[in-house]
């Protein structure tokens, strides 16, 4: 076993006995509000560059009754790797047209550093859904939508945070959203809306008070909020497209997942 001989920041930082470089604590890349763990014995780390030519079979993919949805394969000539999800063309609503990707419900807000990152585009901008963050349900389900009545939502997970973006809203911008054991946290408008076939970085920061950040592009939007989910709650990363309307496929390209949590 290696030991720091040499330290730095009160052994936070050293070197061993062969020069290598030790940081008990773990490596962290990237800028604030865009970061990326290294699997470490202090932290648990998912990240998926979708290289290769199929979905990792650690993903569990639900889709709706019709049969335009996909979600098999990484989308050919994607450089860099490109996981694509296609709705349902029915147009007929979430029960038909939605596309889910989730993984198991190993995720929990308790242990600290809970963090989900994508980066995302949409092929469409009109009658249009997409909810990225944490879950409660591995099964089709839409975590939280548009009430339908102004800008107000219904939450069907009884616990999620994340990002909904939802055409049935009154102002068709990317929503903060989050509800713990049935309760709605305030949601948030971000002031901002996808733009067609342009890639965006999503953020999702919760600590283990259950208190969510969110960032785009690296850049913290809204204010934390609080009891955005239930700390204890088991949760599962969550990536899901649909068409609300309208008997057209859309699609969604995820360039790269990122999920993290301390142990």
């Amino acid at each position: 076993m290696s030991r720091i001989l040499t330290s730095l920041h009160g052994r936070l930082l050293g070197l061993n006995s062969d020069g290598e470089l030790i940081c008990p604590n773990g490596f962290v890349s990237g800028d604030h509000g865009s970061q990326i763990h290294a699997p470490s014995p202090r932290k648990v780390v998912w990240f998926d560059d979708f290289l290769g030519d199929a979905v990792d079979a650690r993903y569990s993919v639900v889709e709706g009754t019709d049969s335009a949805t996909s979600a098999d394969s990484i989308l050919a000539g994607g450089i860099g790797g490109v996981l694509r999800l296609t709705t349902g063309d029915a147009g007929t609503g979430f029960a038909a047209d939605l596309i889910q990707v989730n993984q198991a419900l190993q995720w929990q807000a308790s242990n600290g550093g809970l963090a989900i990152e994508a980066r995302i585009k949409i092929s469409q901008i009109t009658e249009a859904y997409v909810f990225f963050g944490f879950t409660d349900v591995v099964t089709l389900e839409a975590p939280v939508i548009s009430a339908s009545s102004a800008d107000t939502i219904t939450t069907n997970a009884s616990d999620a945070v994340g990002f909904m973006f939802d055409t049935n809203m009154s102002t068709d911008d990317i929503w903060l959203v989050g509800v713990a054991a049935n309760t709605d946290a305030t949601l948030q408008d971000s002031g901002y809306a996808f733009e067609a076939d342009t890639y965006v970085t999503l953020r999702v920061e919760v600590s283990s008070a259950g208190v969510a950040t969110f960032y785009r592009n690296g850049v913290q939007v809204g204010t934390a909020m609080s009891g955005a989910v239930t700390a204890a709650t088991d949760l599962t990363p969550t990536l899901a497209v649909s068409k609300t309307a309208t008997a057209t496929s859309m699609t969604l390209d995820c360039d790269y997942l990122h999920v993290s949590m301390n142990r």
